[in-house]
């Protein structure tokens, strides 16, 4: 703590006096257009349904075949009952749930209404709107002509009864866009301004001259990039409480889940954000190079191939494989769940794991390549 108190007290006087302004380069509005040109699609390619089929008959079945004949649907799980359907849901396995009642085929041949649930996970707005749409579509549509069927088949004259669909749309009640856009959104902000701001770092100690007095003194690698590094990860946690009480108090988004996971979540996103900017600094040594350079490198990632609007199934398989490597990623699926959706770590532990990984990575990776810069 000795070594790190003055670098961090450094750092702090030059956070406070220092007013930078934000650059662009000529090759941004190129790369715009590629990684947009290639992620951008506003139609829905899959449908992930779970299926609980209480009735297990021949027209159950037959719903359930009708329902993915084009390809669109496609049942990824298939459960038991409501509990398990809701489970589905809340893990992420699907985007849609269906429940077909024990009586459905009997109803079919009475006449009578035929209560079927679809379940909508709500936290893509945009995306349970058309799935509503298209899915209950073609349940009403399918049901009507069995209905005819059955009372053909019986003998009983007169009209169908009309299908009676009750759709319920969980996490997003209201189908608001702006409570599937600001979690999202915090997590393109943070990554950006983390590297941004942490990209001057060492790279100002080269162009001021005082790379040598830090290198003859008694201070070592890893304790010049951690005092560099805490004062800044400060006022990203600073950013971050005003942006979500932002979104809470200006733009109604609520906050369900633990504010614990989601302090621990931000911290580790932080962490790792900055130190990819302190390497940054460090590799390339120029104030304005590393800034252009971190700006690009965290912000378009993070807004195309995250999640935070286009879904990532709906890329090209190569930018899905990119994908992975991009933090966002794995924040905004932890924002969302906490945000909206409330569950807990049993839910969230994968993207936990990556986010430990990414700031464990970032932070020796930054270290080492000081060591060799120097």
């Amino acid at each position: 703590m000795s070594a790190l108190w003055p670098v961090m007290y450094k750092e702090f006087l030059h956070i406070v006096r220092d007013q930078r302004s934000l650059l662009a380069i000529l090759a941004l509005p190129l790369l715009q257009l590629l990684l947009f040109g290639y992620a951008i699609s506003f139609d829905i390619s899959y449908i992930d349904l779970a299926v609980a089929d209480q009735d297990h008959t021949q027209a159950s079945r037959a719903l359930v075949q009708a329902l993915t004949a084009d390809g669109t649907v496609r049942v990824v799980q298939r459960v038991d009952g409501d509990v398990a359907l809701g489970r589905a849901l809340d893990d992420g396995r699907a985007r849609l749930g269906l429940l077909i009642p024990p009586d459905y085929a009997a109803d079919l041949a009475s006449g009578q209404d035929v209560p079927v649930q679809l379940l909508v996970d709500g936290t893509d707005a945009t995306f349970a709107g058309q799935a509503l749409q298209q899915v209950a579509g073609s349940l009403q549509t399918r049901i009507g002509r069995d209905v005819q069927t059955m009372l053909r088949t019986h003998g009983r004259p007169g009209d169908p009864p009309g299908l009676v669909t009750r759709p319920r749309v969980l996490f997003n009640e209201s189908l608001d866009s702006h409570w599937f856009i600001i979690p999202g959104l915090i997590a393109v902000i943070v990554s950006m301004l983390a590297a941004m701001v942490t990209s001057q770092c060492i790279a100002r100690e080269y162009e001021q001259g005082t790379i040598e007095q830090i290198l003859v003194s008694p201070i070592s690698g890893p304790a010049m990039m951690l005092g560099k590094l805490v004062p800044y990860v400060g006022i990203g946690v600073i950013q971050v409480v005003s942006v979500t009480l932002a979104s809470r108090f200006l733009f109604g988004v609520p906050i369900r889940g633990s504010l614990w996971l989601l302090s621990i979540g931000t911290l580790l996103y932080l962490v790792g954000s900055m130190a990819f900017g302190l390497m940054i600094s460090a590799l390339l040594k120029s104030q304005q190079v590393a800034m252009q350079v971190s700006l690009i490198a965290t912000m378009l990632p993070s807004l195309l191939l995250s999640g935070f609007i286009f879904p990532i199934s709906n890329m090209p398989l190569a930018l899905q494989g990119l994908s992975y490597v991009v933090a966002a990623r794995y924040y905004i699926v932890i924002a969302r769940g906490l945000f909206l959706k409330g569950v807990g770590l049993a839910a969230l532990w994968p993207q936990f794991v990556a986010m430990v990984i990414y700031a464990a990575v970032l932070v020796l990776a930054a270290i080492s390549r000081f060591r060799r810069s120097v």
